[in-house]
């Protein structure tokens, strides 16, 4: 699927649904409405707009020694060794407050799962019992996902072979047990939200999905949701949850959506959990508990620098703010991990003006190279002027290509339109086919999907 090429269906969608549900009978003014909306400078649709983005920074050297353990042959990006330094417990340290705000595809999970699985090895290794992560999604889908990830790293990490983690958010692994539910006894058993997926999936091999079995030995890691964790608090047979001081972490994953009445009741219900592990003290709800958040909402507004002062409040100081209110902990300005992605000029090549500058019909009416082999073959063909059939190859050597660059230059910073990409093809080489076919072929729009390998 080319995002491009289904604007552009959806623009033709919306159209002809204006049409036929404002009918005309009048010929003339019918068509003069219909012209209306296939006018490309109508203004009644904008769009699309595209954004090319850079891959993100790897760290330098040296960011493994933050940790005891990290996953083999992992090579972190700048903002995920970044929070793993914010959240290490290495050597007694006091893990700090982050809130790691990056793209869609950033490795925002191992932002904060990495190091809290190092604690909690270490962790073991003393003896330390109980919950020691507390992870919370808004959605059960988001909790099922992740617990597959923290499955996958136990089953394959021998460092990590006595760490456990379970998930509750619903849904009994068996039949409904006596402790589950019990009508003489109110605050014991309240109806369950939602159900995890997991449950006897046979690829599943060390994460708990049985209720008692988390009961009876709390797992370190614990995943659930927000209207869960209400009922946990409350229902007697789950105290046992709550009677060890292990816990070190508080995780809010997709933080943004917790906004509104979602947000105080999470707020609060942050502090009832404090209260009934014994961590909550004056000014701090959480006590020495660290507070992790993530979103990808904040991703590309929240530059690095101070907090603005003054009365125009920025994105960064709103967000700080919000973070305090949520979980009653100070967050420093230093607290917030944002994205660093490579500059365009370390991503191409010197250009190779010798490439040759294809027609955008020929590329428009490529099938997905992601789909057709032969596509990527005629791609290459187009572009480099050889059949090359090796992806890898064919991504170097697009490097050095002028249209690239050009892409790259007034898409790679902020959202743009495809006929201001065009224009830019135009004078960079391409000629002014593609200034003309933007204007008169939609099918152009799949072209820039090519360029952007």
């Amino acid at each position: 699927m080319l995002p491009s090429l289904v604007a552009e269906d959806l623009r033709r969608a919306l159209a002809t649904y204006l049409t036929t549900s404002f009918a005309l009978a009048d010929d003339d003014v019918r068509e003069e409405l219909d012209a209306f909306l296939e006018r490309p400078g109508s203004r009644l649709f904008r769009g699309p707009y595209l954004r090319v983005r850079t891959p993100f920074r790897e760290a330098k050297k040296g960011w493994e020694a933050a940790l005891d353990w990290h996953p083999d042959e992992f090579t972190p990006y700048t903002h995920q060794a970044a929070a793993w330094q914010r959240l290490s417990s290495k050597g007694g340290r006091q893990p700090e407050p982050t809130i790691v705000t990056t793209g869609t595809g950033s490795g925002k999970t191992e932002s904060f799962l990495v190091p809290i699985l190092d604690h909690c090895a270490r962790a073991r290794a003393a003896g330390q019992r109980g919950v020691k992560a507390l992870l919370l999604y808004p959605m059960n889908a988001l909790a099922d996902d992740q617990a597959r990830r923290i499955d996958d790293f136990l089953a394959t990490e021998e460092a990590l072979k006595d760490v456990t983690a379970g998930i509750y958010i619903g849904g009994a692994s068996g039949p409904r047990k006596a402790s589950d539910e019990d009508e003489n006894e109110p605050g014991s058993y309240g109806r369950d939200i939602g159900s995890t997926s997991l449950a006897g999936d046979p690829t599943v091999k060390k994460l708990i999905t049985d209720r008692d079995v988390i009961r009876a030995d709390p797992p370190d890691i614990l995943l659930t949701n927000y209207k869960m964790l209400d009922l946990l608090l409350q229902r007697i047979p789950d105290v046992p949850l709550w009677q060890s001081d292990s816990l070190a972490y508080v995780v809010l994953d997709e933080f943004h959506t917790y906004d509104g009445a979602q947000g105080t009741d999470v707020a609060m219900l942050l502090r009832r959990l404090g209260a009934a592990i014994g961590a909550a003290r004056e000014g701090r709800p959480l006590g020495d508990i660290t507070p992790v958040a993530t979103s990808a909402t904040l991703g590309g507004s929240v530059p690095d620098g101070p907090v603005a002062e003054g009365p125009e409040r920025s994105d960064r100081e709103l967000l700080l703010e919000f973070a305090e209110k949520v979980f009653g902990t100070p967050f420093s300005d230093a607290a917030l991990v944002g994205e660093d992605r490579l500059l365009p000029k370390e991503v191409v090549d010197e250009p190779n003006f010798l490439l040759p500058s294809p027609a955008p019909a020929a590329l428009a009416a490529l099938p997905d190279p992601l789909d057709d082999e032969s596509a990527l073959v005629e791609l290459a063909r187009l572009m480099l002027g050889q059949p090359i059939t090796d992806p890898l190859q064919v991504g170097a050597k697009l490097k050095q290509h002028i249209l690239v660059k050009a892409i790259l230059d007034v898409a790679g910073s902020t959202p743009v339109t495809v006929p201001e990409i065009a224009r830019e093809f135009a004078q960079r080489g391409g000629g002014p086919a593609w200034d003309e076919a933007a204007r008169s072929d939609p099918g152009v729009l799949g072209c820039v999907s090519y360029v952007d390998l």
